[in-house]
């Protein structure tokens, strides 16, 4: 998976501004108007339907209807790649898959509606813009031990970036 911050509010320009008319601001509520914006790619579909569920942030998703759909484009998770049987298991099903798919695009069945029997380990990128104070609520959900493994890299990820950006509002994630 990668993650880049394509764009961070200037929170200094916000705070200067604030100042300017005699807006003193609290830190808490410089957190709705701080805003970043993340390049994703390489992520399961699996990843991106548990984060799409958090609606208080945009997105923008490839369509699988103009992407390539090859086996090689799939998220593997760790706990099969370890296990010979259960890896075996997982890349023939895969093969499986994928020959049906592409049966059926050369049965004159449009992309779009053989999509439909490719995996949800398919991987995927997107953009995503949220505020601070939705992308602290993010992590603070989707870093918990009982989140699965990759919902949790990328939230991480996501912290992580964020903190560079704007650290003075990363010093602790407050969940109310």
């Amino acid at each position: 998976m990668r993650v880049k911050l394509l764009y961070s509010t200037d929170l200094k320009a916000i705070v200067g501004a604030l100042e300017a008319k005699g807006v003193h601001p609290d830190p808490e509520t410089l957190l709705d108007h701080v805003v970043y914006m993340f390049e994703i790619e390489d992520c399961s579909r699996v990843t991106t339907h548990q984060l799409v569920r958090h609606r208080v942030a945009s997105y923008d998703q490839e369509s699988q209807r103009f992407s390539a759909a090859t086996k090689e484009g799939v998220v593997t998770p760790p706990s099969v790649a370890a296990n010979e049987a259960a890896l075996r298991a997982y890349e023939d099903g895969l093969k499986g898959v994928y020959a049906a798919y592409e049966k059926m695009v050369a049965a004159g069945v449009p992309k779009e509606d053989a999509r439909y029997i490719l995996p949800t380990s398919i991987k995927t990128k997107l953009v995503m813009t949220v505020n601070a104070r939705s992308l602290m609520h993010i992590v603070w959900q989707r870093t918990a031990l009982q989140a699965q493994w990759e919902i949790r890299e990328l939230a991480g990820a996501l912290h992580g970036l964020a903190k560079e950006a704007t650290p003075e509002l990363w010093t602790r994630i407050v969940e109310k």
